[in-house]
């Protein structure tokens, strides 16, 4: 049975909205903050959007680009040991 084209629209739209989403979780802070400046280049209705100021001033972390410092406590270090199975 073959999809009608509005089905097939709306799976488009869906697929399309997660990529992005994945792809703004995931995209370094550097790159962000000059997506967000470019787009409001383009418009004046998208440089008054608030979401956006606030991304394209958005400093960062330590300069890595994930900006995920200010978010989580540093972690002990566990060792790892080894063992050998006996056969």
């Amino acid at each position: 049975m073959m999809p009608t084209p509005l089905e097939a629209l709306l799976v488009y739209a869906i697929v399309m909205a997660c990529a992005l989403y994945c792809l703004m979780a995931f995209l370094p802070a550097a790159m962000k903050r000059h997506a967000a400046r470019r787009l409001m280049r383009l418009s004046p209705r998208l440089a008054s959007s608030p979401r956006l100021q606030k991304l394209a001033l958005d400093p960062g972390g330590c300069g890595s680009g994930c900006g995920n410092c200010g978010s989580a406590a540093p972690q002990r270090e566990h060792k790892v040991q080894l063992v050998r199975r006996r056969p």
